[in-house]
């Protein structure tokens, strides 16, 4: 069944080209067109469709830093990296490894929404549940796309600010046109109010959505559309689902003789795929996949972000000289949820809604809340904050050291943008050069790649260079 579903992905990134309407016909021997809902199950529980690549993103941000000697070449990474604003990034992406597994994720749950009424076992309920979780995955996809490849979202331009292509069939051989960003938060909305009456209240296992998947979208959905009331209502409904943390300050201390130690590689337990945390799990692509996010770099300038006694920072990275410079490298070697959503960034949604409304000790308790399984006790003191400016500025901090490297710190970049009170550009100087990148820095949004507009037929038009 794999096999036949990897046959016909090429239909997923193509959008109308007729060529790779073959394929959907065509079952290789051995293979096995699904036919019972467990087929439709594995199809939604399968690697292939849990890939949601924010690794480009991560570069734009400098989650990552790149050293002086990786610098030397005009590429996508370095235009993104020094926001190269004059270079036309188009000449570099002729094909995206983002925007193409994002499409496969919405092919394969197009795939069992479209079939699972006809599958040949399986309880009407037990068919609901199923089509509604592949609704919430393809929400997911499309809450990437549409937060990747537009226009932050503007109440006042969004009706009519170009978007992506929404397809909901696995029949290839469709004429379909690029959405507004309107039209497209408003499906991923639909598709998620809908599925919640069919939903569990948690997945099975992190492949499979749940109501508190679906709820930890929406908080993500209406933080983007600045609806804080609403975002902080779907928060705690969330949380209500799954308000687990992984303890990173035990783990840190069950493996303190490695974490303190000098090697640049260690081999501990994995645990992100069964963290407590996990609403969702997504891969990060293939790279990511195989083996987190090992050897990454950090600045010191970076590092002195977290705090002493942080023990994701004692667990994930080591001090190294590097071409004649002192860095931080990440060590651990884990298949990283950078895809998905945790509890941590709804903690933080939570947070900010507090703060917004005056709230500031309210605010710094559910963040404090996180900090206790992140800050080895002896370093610990609890954070406060006297007003709204405060407080988002110690969440933010928080959630970029959680999240570096998972695409949140883009998404959270992006959000404030918008921000008429919090949107500020960002200075870096590396190597003696000042660089800045501006909220209205066309940078913000990654344009389509060559072979995605030219499969377009004129349907999909160019939102950024």
């Amino acid at each position: 069944m794999r096999k036949l579903i990897t046959t016909i992905f090429c239909g997923a990134v193509l959008i109308g080209a007729s060529s790779c309407n073959k394929y959907l016909e065509i079952v290789p021997r051995g293979d096995k067109i699904p036919q019972t809902l467990l087929d439709y199950r594995g199809l939604i529980e399968s690697g292939d469709a849990h890939v949601i690549d924010y690794s480009v993103h991560a570069g734009l941000v400098n989650d990552w830093r790149l050293l002086p000697t990786s610098q030397t070449a005009v590429n996508l990474g370095t235009v993104n990296y020094n926001w190269q604003e004059s270079i036309d990034r188009t000449q570099f992406i002729q094909t995206d490894a983002g925007y193409s597994s994002a499409y496969k994720n919405i092919f394969i749950s197009n795939v069992v929404i479209n079939n699972v009424p006809g599958a040949t076992t399986g309880t009407d309920a037990e068919k609901a549940t199923l089509i509604a979780q592949a609704r919430v995955a393809r929400a997911i996809s499309y809450f990437y796309l549409i937060n990747t490849y537009a226009k932050t979202y503007d109440a006042k331009t969004a009706a009519t600010d170009p978007g992506v292509i929404i397809n909901v069939a696995e029949e290839m051989e469709q004429t379909l046109t690029q959405s507004t960003v309107q039209q497209v938060y408003d499906f991923m909305l639909k598709d998620l109010n809908e599925s919640l009456p069919a939903l569990p209240n948690m997945g099975a296992n992190p492949m499979m959505a749940g109501k508190g998947t679906a709820y930890a979208l929406l908080t993500k959905i209406y933080m983007f559309q600045q609806k804080y009331k609403e975002a902080e209502e779907m928060a705690d409904k969330a949380l209500e689902m799954n308000s687990q943390l992984f303890d990173y300050v035990k783990y840190y201390t069950d493996n303190k003789t490695v974490a303190d130690g000098t090697s640049p590689s260690i081999g501990l337990t994995k645990y992100e795929f069964n963290n407590p945390e996990n609403y969702y799990f997504n891969y990060g692509g293939t790279i990511v996949k195989n083996q987190g996010f090992y050897a990454s770099l950090l600045l010191p300038t970076d590092s002195a972000t977290y705090e002493p006694g942080d023990a994701r920072f004692k667990i994930n990275f080591v001090g190294r000289t590097l071409s004649n410079m002192r860095v931080f490298t990440q060590r651990r070697m884990d298949d990283v949820n950078s895809g998905g959503i945790r509890t941590p960034e709804i903690y933080y949604a939570k947070a900010e809604c507090l703060a917004r409304s005056g709230k500031y000790a309210e605010a710094m308790e559910k963040l404090n809340t996180v900090r206790r399984k992140r800050i080895i006790a002896s370093f610990y003191k609890d954070l406060t904050a006297a007003t709204e400016a405060e407080a988002i500025a110690l969440i933010r901090k928080e959630s970029r050291n959680e999240y570096r490297g998972y695409g949140n710190n883009y998404l959270d970049n992006r959000r404030f943008n918008n921000d008429p009170v919090y949107r500020a550009p960002i200075t870096k100087t590396e190597n003696g050069a000042t660089y800045t990148i501006t909220p209205d820095s066309h940078l913000w949004i990654f344009p389509f790649s060559q072979t995605s507009i030219a499969y377009g037929e004129g349907r999909l038009v160019q939102n950024s260079h």
